[in-house]
C-alpha cells in the first residue's frame, strides 16, 4: 500500500499477463461520465457510458497488449498491464537497446491504427465515409456521416427522436425527420465511434513529445541511438518540461483539469528522472511510464533473453519430443525382446526360433550395425 501505483484490483489473467484496474480509474472516470450525462440532461447516456468506459477501456487495453507482445517479440518479457485514468501502463522488460525500445513503443499506437483501418474498411464496404471520424473536434455521438453511394448525409441513430425532445440535438432530429433526413445503421455509427476513439488515442500518444507518451519514448530512442542513454534521458526530460508548460497554458484557457493533471504528472516524472540521473554515477531512469516499470538497465546491456517461440513452433517442438519419446520406448521394447530371444537360443538352440522371431532378430541386428 506504500506504492500508489499498486492501488489496483485484478481483473483477469491472459497470455501470462495480469490485467489490473487502478482504483483512480473508477474514482475519476465514473464522475466524468455522470457529468457528461448531466450536461445533456440524460440524453445519450448509453452512448456516453460506452464511449468513456467501454470503447476507451478496450482500446487502451489493446494498445497496452501491443506493447506487451512486442516486448516478447524482441526477446523481453511482460507480466502486467495496469489501466488507470491517464491511460495504461505495460510492465515490461526489454533488451536494453534503442532499437528494441523503439519497436516496443511503436507497436502500441500501431494497434490503434490497425483498429482504425479495420473499422474504416467495414464502413466503406457499407457505402459510408469514415473521414469525419478523423476530425478530433467532431462529436462521435451526433456528427452525421456521408454516404458516397447516394451523396446524402446520414444522421446517427442516437438522434432518432424520442417521445419528448429535451435537447437542441433532439429538436434538430425532429426537424430532420420532417425534412426527410435518413439515419445510418447502428453498426456504422458504432464503428465510426471506435475509429474516433482510437484516432484520438493515437494523436494523444504521438503528438506529445514527453514521457510518458509514446512520442516521448520514440524521441528518447532516437537520441539514445545517436548519443548515449544518459544524455538522451536528460534531453527528453527538458523537452517534457516544455511540453508540460504548454499543456498547463492550454489547461488555463480550456478549463480541462485532466490535461492539467497530465501536465503536472509529466513534470513530476521529469523531475524524478533528473534527480535519479544526478544521484547515480551513470544514472538510472527508474519508472518508465510509457511501458511500465522496468529494470534499471543502462548502456551496458545484459545478455538478451532467448526469443520465446510462437504457438506453431511450440506445437511442432511438442510433436518432435513426443516422437522421440515413442522411439526410445520402442527401442527399449526391442532390446528387452532381443534379450529374451538370445536366452531362448542359449537354452533351446537356434532352430527353436519361429520365422517371425528370426526376422525380428535380423531387423534389430541391422539397426545396431547401422548406428
Amino acid at each position: 500500500m506504500n506504492d500508489p501505483m499498486r492501488w489496483a484490483i485484478p481483473l483477469y489473467r491472459a497470455f501470462g499477463i495480469q490485467v489490473r484496474l487502478h482504483l483512480l480509474f473508477l474514482l475519476i472516470t465514473v464522475p466524468l461520465c455522470l457529468r457528461a450525462i448531466g450536461e445533456v440532461k440524460g440524453e445519450f447516456w448509453f452512448e456516453i457510458v460506452m464511449l468513456t468506459i467501454g470503447i476507451l477501456f478496450a482500446s487502451v487495453l489493446l494498445h497496452e497488449y501491443g506493447h506487451s507482445f512486442a516486448a516478447r517479440w524482441v526477446g523481453g518479457e511482460s507480466s502486467e498491464i495496469l489501466l488507470w485514468p491517464l491511460g495504461g501502463l505495460a510492465f515490461v522488460e526489454v533488451p536494453h537497446t534503442p532499437k528494441n525500445w523503439a519497436i516496443v513503443t511503436i507497436c502500441g499506437p500501431l494497434v490503434n491504427v490497425a483498429i482504425i483501418l479495420v473499422c474504416s474498411l467495414a464502413i466503406l464496404a457499407g457505402g459510408y465515409s469514415p473521414l469525419k471520424a478523423l476530425n478530433p473536434w467532431n462529436n462521435p455521438i451526433v456528427t452525421p456521416t456521408h454516404n458516397y453511394r447516394d451523396g446524402r448525409e446520414y444522421l446517427s441513430p442516437s438522434l432518432m427522436p424520442k417521445a419528448t425532445a429535451t435537447t437542441a440535438e433532439q429538436a434538430a432530429a425532429l426537424e430532420a425527420v420532417r425534412t426527410g433526413w435518413p439515419f445510418m445503421p447502428a453498426w456504422v455509427s458504432w464503428a465510426w465511434r471506435i475509429i474516433a476513439v482510437n484516432w484520438w488515442l493515437f494523436l494523444f500518444n504521438m503528438l506529445i513529445p514527453a514521457f510518458p507518451m509514446d512520442c516521448g519514448r520514440l524521441v528518447h530512442s532516437y537520441l539514445w541511438a545517436r548519443t548515449n542513454y544518459q544524455r538522451a534521458t536528460v534531453t527528453c526530460c527538458y523537452i517534457g518540461y516544455a511540453a508540460a508548460v504548454v499543456m498547463l497554458g492550454i489547461t488555463i484557457f480550456s478549463n480541462e483539469f485532466l490535461l492539467g493533471g497530465l501536465a503536472l504528472w509529466i513534470a513530476l516524472n521529469c523531475y524524478m528522472t533528473l534527480r535519479q540521473e544526478a544521484d547515480t554515477e551513470r544514472g538510472a531512469f527508474g519508472y518508465d511510464f510509457s511501458q511500465g516499470y522496468t529494470s534499471l538497465e543502462r548502456d551496458d546491456p545484459p545478455p538478451p533473453k532467448p526469443k520465446q517461440p510462437g504457438p506453431i513452433k511450440r506445437w511442432m517442438a511438442a510433436r518432435k519430443a513426443k516422437k522421440l519419446q515413442e522411439e526410445r520406448e520402442a527401442v527399449a521394447r526391442d532390446d528387452e525382446r532381443m534379450d529374451q530371444l538370445l536366452d531362448k537360443i542359449a537354452k533351446q538352440g537356434k532352430n527353436s526360433l519361429t520365422d517371425e522371431e528370426r526376422k525380428f532378430m535380423e531387423r534389430v541386428s541391422a539397426r545396431y550395425r547401422n548406428k
